[in-house]
């Protein structure tokens, strides 16, 4: 990797009013495995002492519109520890995407990520939107550079002749002498995020905590690595069983910034979600093998990178573009081949998808406006929209002629803008329609009883906490229902929904 760095000087040396990077201040872990507060101390070859740094990106969904900050980001954490830097994914890379990816199926970000360097991911469960056979034969295919790894998926399914035939347990780097294993797991629920065609052909079979302990020790125990990294999609607190065998973990699919620490004593870091963050850490590897012995020290980049609530954690959104970055280059910094390269992929993705988007398909009558921004379930109107959209399908190709009644719901985490019409000019595109409904799913269906719809529509209320939270659904119009809540907003309390409906309905 070409990197931004001092000509002529090794990185980590101040320079003027310029900051150059240094190792972040740890706030030590209540555990072994990790480290307090130190500067980067390079390698000590004597005592067999080695570092390797591991820059962290979980859940892109395709946001190529900051590939150059990611490419940024990834160039600084190189130059921290020139050579010996792996960039990773958690998953997520691809699916639920802007239209500028999604328009060419993703392809734009699989260029993007070669132009990062990026060739170890963990499967997440948008990689299969389009379908298991599509992951495996096309954005799995070797070309596209990146090792995949799920290692709870079935051992049929990894085999040659299976449907995830290019998907991995785990896989190795060997950098800076140091011999680093990677093992991946995809969350255990992924039957409640996908269809059931999609978690039938994923074949989980294996806890995914399990799959990497299992991995992890086959590594370690073997002497084949030196360190373990486990990529979990999954919450953070999803990896609090995880081992010994595995010295740091990065978690993603609930796009939080979070940390933790495994019952194996390793730090846990979720760096949220969309290219905004990135996790960053160096491995202090001491010795090899089942002898070996890693420290692991948070990275405070500096140049333009921002701190989060999580140290080790940066926010990188419009690290490009950061004046920080201009007088890096000013004062002898190298151009940079990714950045360069990650530019021109998104110009040219953009500029393809303001052709294909244009098309106007829709208009909306003057003052009309579908938005999900709303402090009640009526302001959800682009929800209600979709919701009455799926209902009107369900109908034409299911129950027409039916006098069964159907409801149609929708989720506002499924819908990726805030409003169908983004540029408020009563015109509706292509593209618009495609950003809000991103994930590329089709209307499912199910039949309901009254007491079902009723347990539905009481799920809006959660608590959190303590307190009483409400998370609208978007429900069809021919639904009227009213409700009663135990206890005033933001207080603990429950609620219980009234509805006048049939003996049954379909959803």
């Amino acid at each position: 990797m070409k990197n931004r760095r001092w000509a002529g000087k090794r990185s980590g040396i101040v320079f003027g009013a310029v900051a150059l990077i240094l190792t972040a201040l740890v706030v030590p872990y209540a555990c072994a495995g990790t480290t307090g507060a130190v500067p980067f101390s390079g390698d000590n070859p004597s005592s067999g002492t080695r570092t390797v740094t591991i820059a962290d990106i979980t859940d892109f969904h395709g946001h190529i519109e900051r590939g150059a900050d990611n490419a940024t980001a990834f160039t600084v954490a190189d130059s921290h520890n020139p050579g010996n830097m792996i960039p990773v994914s958690t998953g997520d890379l691809v699916g639920g995407s802007p239209y500028e990816s999604a328009v060419e199926k993703d392809q734009p970000t699989l260029d993007m990520a070669k132009a990062w360097g990026l060739t170890i991911s963990a499967v997440g469960n948008h990689e299969f939107d389009r379908g298991v056979a599509d992951f495996n034969n096309r954005i799995a295919d070797p070309s596209n550079g990146i090792d995949w790894l799920c290692a709870n998926t079935s051992a049929a399914n990894k085999s040659s002749d299976g449907l995830l035939s290019h998907v991995r347990d785990s896989t190795i780097r060997t950098v800076n002498g140091k011999r680093i294993g990677f093992v991946g797991a995809l969350t255990d629920a992924l039957g409640s995020v996908a269809t059931p065609q999609i978690t039938r052909d994923a074949d989980l079979d294996e806890r995914a905590v399990d799959a990497i302990n299992r991995v992890a020790r086959e590594l370690k125990r073997s002497g084949k690595v030196d360190a373990v990294v486990a990529l979990l999609h999954a919450d953070a607190s999803a990896a609090a069983d995880i081992g010994r065998d595995v010295d740091v973990v990065y978690t993603g699919h609930s796009h939080a910034i979070k940390h933790g620490t495994t019952a194996g004593g390793a730090p846990i870091y979720e760096a949220g979600s969309f290219g905004r963050n990135m996790a960053v850490q160096d491995l202090i590897i001491t010795g090899a093998g089942r002898r070996a012995t890693v420290r692991v020290a948070d990275v405070d980049l500096g140049n333009g990178t921002s701190h989060t609530a999580v140290d080790g954690v940066l926010g990188v959104d419009g690290l490009n573009a950061h004046p920080a970055q201009a007088a890096w280059m000013s004062a002898g910094a190298e151009e940079n081949d990714e950045v360069s390269r990650a530019q021109h992929i998104y110009q040219a993705s953009a500029t393809y998808a303001n052709h294909t988007g244009s098309a106007v398909i829709g208009t909306l009558a003057s003052g009309v406006n579908f938005d999900k921004q709303g402090s009640d379930k009526h302001g959800n109107t682009v929800g209600v929209l979709v919701a009455d959209a799926n209902r009107e399908s369900i109908m034409k190709h299911v129950y027409a002629g039916n006098r069964l009644p159907v409801i149609g719901f929708s989720n506002n985490g499924s819908l990726r803008t805030p409003r169908l019409d983004m540029n408020g000019d009563g015109k509706v595109t292509v593209r618009e329609v495609d950003s809000l409904m991103a994930l590329q799913f089709k209307a499912a269906h199910e039949t309901l009883t009254g007491r079902d719809v009723k347990r539905v529509l009481a799920e809006q209320f959660r608590r959190d906490d303590g307190r009483l939270e409400r998370r609208w659904l978007g429900i069809s119009s021919n639904v009227t229902y009213r409700y009663a809540e135990c206890g005033t907003a933001g207080e603990s309390g429950n609620a219980d929904a009234g509805v006048d409906t049939d003996s049954g309905a379909d959803t």
